[in-house]
């Protein structure tokens, strides 16, 4: 007989949904949009930045 491996011991913690470098992402763009919002000559700054920052972190990631 052959064992399953695809269920979870009982004592494992759950996983979270989003992981912490995704909220980080998404913290940084919320902020990044509403300061762009309260400031549009800086939108396109702040985007590119954005841009920068979420790439350079995928490059870590990799």
């Amino acid at each position: 007989m052959r064992a399953r491996h695809d269920r979870e011991e009982p004592d494992a913690a759950p996983r979270p949904l989003i992981s912490t470098r995704a909220l980080v992402i998404l913290v940084a763009a919320g902020g990044a949009a509403g300061f762009a919002a309260l400031v549009p000559d800086t939108a396109v700054p702040i985007g590119v930045g954005v841009g920068v920052l979420t790439l350079l972190a995928q490059i870590v990631r990799d």
